[in-house]
């Protein structure tokens, strides 16, 4: 029988493969993994990062979707990760933001990462 470790262990290989593992930058620093990781622990930043990954481009259409409160700390956590780059109020994914916006558009689908 599987453990609770073990199980957690094949379901985040099954999210990784899902990912298409290789296709997205590889932090370059536990520093760098910290910033992702602490970007993307936020129910609001993922949810802004699969409205990025669907289409949405500007600033004014996230603060749409998601609200005004806090939304210059919420971009600029984003973009100190290197998932965005915000320029005169358009977003643009980086390659990291495109593959991890992926990812959470799949745990959302399969019912994780959706504390929305």
């Amino acid at each position: 029988m599987r453990t609770s470790a073990g199980r957690k262990k094949e379901v985040a290989f099954r999210q990784y493969a899902l990912m298409g593992a290789g296709h997205k930058p590889v932090p370059e620093s536990p520093e760098e993994m910290a910033r992702i990781h602490h970007a993307l622990e936020n129910p609001i930043r993922r949810r802004m990062i699969i409205l990025m990954n669907q289409g949405i481009q500007t600033v004014a259409e996230i603060a749409s979707a998601v609200g005004p409160a806090m939304l210059d700390y919420h971009l600029h956590r984003l973009e100190l990760a290197g998932l965005i780059k915000v320029n005169e109020g358009q977003i643009a994914l980086t390659e990291s933001g495109r593959a991890y916006g992926d990812l959470v558009s799949r745990q959302k689908e399969m019912g994780g990462a959706d504390r929305l």
